[in-house]
């Protein structure tokens, strides 16, 4: 199964995209689009804030980082990108 990243809407209203098929794994895991497109996460991380504008939700004592939108419009630009780039290289979950 190739990775893809659904979309919904949080209950604060903000957009949120991932891989939810395979939950018993690291797909969802927020580095592993840097892993499809072969960049070091912090790479991937400042490309996001560069060209799509997310809200950034970081927490240093988890290691985590991963975004949110405030419209369904600038989420589905994002979305889009990634899921090409997962369809491009076939990376499997």
């Amino acid at each position: 199964m190739i990775w893809k990243a659904t979309e919904w809407q949080s209950l604060s209203g903000s957009w949120e995209c991932n891989c939810i098929d395979k939950l018993e794994t690291n797909a969802g895991e927020w580095y592993v689009p840097a892993r499809i497109l072969g960049w070091e996460p912090a790479e991937y991380v400042e490309y996001v804030i560069k060209n799509f504008d997310p809200i950034v939700h970081y927490h240093k004592d988890k290691c985590l980082v991963f975004f949110s939108w405030d419209s369904q419009e600038k989420m589905r630009k994002f979305k889009n990108w990634i899921n090409a780039a997962a369809r491009k290289v076939n990376y499997q979950i």
